[in-house]
C-alpha cells in the first residue's frame, strides 16, 4: 500500500493499489512509501529495541535493489536495473532477474510481465499462464482477478473477471474493476455504477453502493469514510481515510494525523502520524515527520524512524528502503517470543 498526506493523491493511490497497479510501474509494490512531513513531531513513546550503536538497524539483506516486494513462501521479488527475478532469504536469486515486472507469490504463484502482458509463474521459475492479460492481482482463494482489453478502470475498453489457478476464466471479465478475494467475498465495481461484493459463484451479495470499497479483513472491509460488515451495513463511521483491520487493529486518519482504532472504534494508539500502514507480526510501519519506522500495538516505537520507505512484515522480514536502495531488516518481536 502506498500512502501520502494529500487528499487528492490518496484517493488517487487508492485506485491504483485496488486496480493492482503501481506508482511509477505496472506492477503493484507491496510497500509503505511516504512523502516528508514538515510537522512537528508527535508525543510518541519510544522503546526502540531493534539499534546497533550507530542507531541503524542490521540488514538480514543488505541494501542493493531498485525496487522489492514481500517474503511469501520463503521468495520475494526484486529489480536490478530494468528486470525483476526473485530471491530467497539470504539474498541469492533463486530465479534469476528476467521479468518486465514481477508481484510476490500467493499461493504457489506470482504474476509476472513480458512484453506489456501478464501471467504467472511456480516457485521454479516456470510459466504456468501464459502472459495474456493486460493486467493481474495475486491470486487469494484460488481466484485472481485479471484485466482484458486494456487496463481497466484507466481504459474504457478495460474489464475485469477472475481466473482459476489453470488460467480459465470462472467470472466473466465483465467489471470496471476488481479486488480480491477474501472471506468468500470480493469487491467489484460494476461499469457505470459504484462498487459492491460479489461471492465466488459470481452473485452480487452486497449491491453497489460504495465509491471507494476493499476486500474484507476479520469481519469487516474498509469502504469510504467506514467500514461495513457481510450485510452491507455501515457499522463504524469514521471522518476521512481508513485502512483495513489487521490485527484486530486498523489505522484511521483524523485531520492530518493517523491513528489507529479497534473493532469499537474507539483509538487504542492516538492520532499522531503522518502516515499509518497495517499491523503484521505485532508491527506497523508509522512516518513521524520524514522518516518511517515500527511501532507495536501499544504505540511504542519499536524501530527508529530512519527509513525512506518501508513495508510490512511477513514470514520474519520486512522491505526498506535507505538512499535509494532497498534491503530487508528482521522483526525483532521474534528475538523476544
Amino acid at each position: 500500500m502506498k500512502l501520502r498526506k494529500n487528499a487528492e493523491i490518496i484517493d488517487l493511490l487508492k485506485t491504483f493499489v485496488r486496480l493492482g497497479i503501481a506508482v511509477g510501474s505496472a506492477v503493484t509494490i507491496p510497500s509503505l512509501t511516504l512523502l516528508p512531513s514538515t510537522l512537528a513531531k508527535p508525543e510518541v513513546q519510544h522503546r526502540s529495541i531493534f539499534i546497533s550503536n550507530n542507531d541503524t538497524v542490521n540488514f538480514v539483506i543488505q541494501p542493493q535493489f531498485n525496487e522489492v516486494g514481500d517474503f511469501s513462501g520463503g521468495f520475494a521479488p526484486v529489480r536490478i536495473g530494468s528486470k525483476w527475478g526473485f530471491i530467497n532469504k539470504n539474498g541469492q536469486f533463486t530465479i534469476k532477474p528476467q521479468f518486465d515486472f514481477a508481484g510476490n507469490f500467493s499461493e504457489g504463484l506470482a504474476a509476472v510481465t513480458i512484453d506489456n502482458k501478464s501471467g504467472f509463474i511456480n516457485n521454479q521459475g516456470q510459466v504456468v499462464i501464459k502472459p495474456q492479460f493486460d493486467e493481474v492481482r495475486k491470486f487469494s482463494e484460488g481466484l485472481a482477478a485479471v484485466s482484458v482489453q486494456g487496463i481497466a478502470g484507466l481504459s474504457a475498453n478495460g474489464k475485469y473477471g477472475y481466473i482459476n489457478k489453470q488460467g480459465r476464466f470462472i467470472i466473466k471479465p465483465l467489471f470496471g474493476a476488481a479486488g480480491d478475494f477474501s472471506e468468500g467475498l470480493a469487491p467489484v465495481r460494476v461499469i457505470g455504477k459504484s462498487y459492491g461484493y460479489i461471492n465466488k459463484n459470481d452473485q452480487m451479495v452486497i449491491k453497489p453502493q460504495f465509491y471507494d470499497a476493499y476486500s474484507f479483513h476479520e469481519g469487516l472491509a474498509s469502504v469510504r469514510r467506514g467500514y461495513i460488515n457481510k450485510k452491507g451495513q455501515i457499522v463504524i463511521k469514521v471522518g476521512s481515510y481508513t485502512n483495513s483491520f489487521s490485527e484486530g487493529l486498523a489505522a484511521v486518519q483524523t485531520g492530518d494525523k493517523w491513528g489507529y482504532i479497534n473493532k469499537q472504534s474507539q483509538f487504542v494508539i492516538k492520532h499522531q502520524f503522518d502516515a499509518a500502514a497495517d499491523f503484521s507480526e505485532g508491527l506497523a510501519a508509522v512516518q513521524i515527520n520524514s522518516k518511517i519506522g515500527y511501532i507495536n500495538k501499544r504505540g511504542f516505537v519499536i524501530i527508529t524512524p530512519q527509513f525512506n520507505s518501508a513495508g510490512d512484515f511477513t514470514e520474519g522480514l520486512a522491505a526498506v528502503q535507505t538512499g535509494d536502495k532497498w534491503g530487508y531488516i528482521r522483526n525483532p518481536l521474534r528475538d523476544f517470543q
